[in-house]
This record gives C-alpha cells, structure tokens and sequence, in this order.
C-alpha cells in the first residue's frame, strides 16, 4: 500500500513539474510523461494486488449468494482456481514479453523497456500468490463457517 502511495506522489509531482516547465519557463521535460506512464503502468498492478488481497475487486453474486453455504464455497474455490490459471498464463506471456524487450531504451529516459513491461508478470505473480493462499484458507479454514471475502461491490440483479 505504502508503495501505491510512493507511486501516486511521485507521479503527481512530475507532473506538475511538467506543466510548470512548459507552460511558464518554457523548457518542457523529455523524460516526464513517461515516468508518469510507466509508473501509471506499475500503479495498476500493484493496485489489483492490494485490491485483491483487500477483497474489493467487483463480483457478481447473484446466483451464488443462492446457493447452499457448501456449493457457496466449492464455487468460490473453482472460481479463484480459474483465475490462477488465467493469472498463471498473463505472467508468463508478459515475462516473455518484457524479456523481448529487454535491450530496447525507452525513447525518453532511455531505460530498458523490460522494467514498464514487467510490471504485468509482477503484479500477476503477486495476485497469484493471495488467490493460492486464499483457496487453501478456503480449503483448510482457521475458524470453521468462515469464508474469506473476495469482493467489495456486487451485482446482484
């Protein structure tokens, strides 16, 4: 959380560093919009991490909120399954990806593109991680009846 924060700041004080450089001295920043965008980039990864560990990505629940406290949570367990498959695929193709572009520089900074890029196999393998440890909570409960939360806001119809 402390590093969204870092994040947030740091690209909002670039940016207005931006704006003061070119709109009242006149000499605009080469390397400013794309530290704003990389950091964007890396904000948003780290972001679903922390709003999947605080369980506040949405969910509908329309028709598991129907269903007997046992299917309830086989459902949950299958769902959080699929999407460590899904993560599983998006950090392998995206640690590909930044690998490919591990020689080229950034036009502006001119830094190895592998950094903004890896921002997606890291925020997957981070996402990975709370969903196995939540499906072995889910599996193994602490306390017996209590499931853990997985999303915030419902569509429930």
């Amino acid at each position: 959380m402390a590093l969204l924060v870092v994040f947030g700041a740091v690209m909002s004080v670039v940016v207005m560093l931006q704006i003061l450089f070119r709109f009242v001295i006149y000499i605009p920043l080469p390397w400013s919009e794309e530290l704003a965008r990389y950091l964007m980039i890396w904000t948003g990864m780290v972001g679903s991490f922390v709003a999947l560990r605080e369980g506040r990505h949405i969910g509908v629940t329309l028709v598991v909120n129907r269903l007997p406290p046992r299917a309830a949570a086989g459902v949950a367990v299958f769902v959080q399954v699929l999407t460590i498959l899904f993560l599983f695929i998006l950090a392998k193709q995206g640690l590909a990806l930044a690998l490919i572009n591990l020689n080229q520089l950034s036009p502006a900074m001119r830094i190895p593109m592998f950094f903004p890029y890896l921002a997606v196999p890291v925020g997957a393998a981070l996402m990975i991680i709370e969903l196995a440890a939540g499906v072995l909570q889910d599996i193994y409960p602490a306390e017996p009846g209590i499931r853990r939360k997985i999303s915030a806001a419902t569509l429930d119809g």
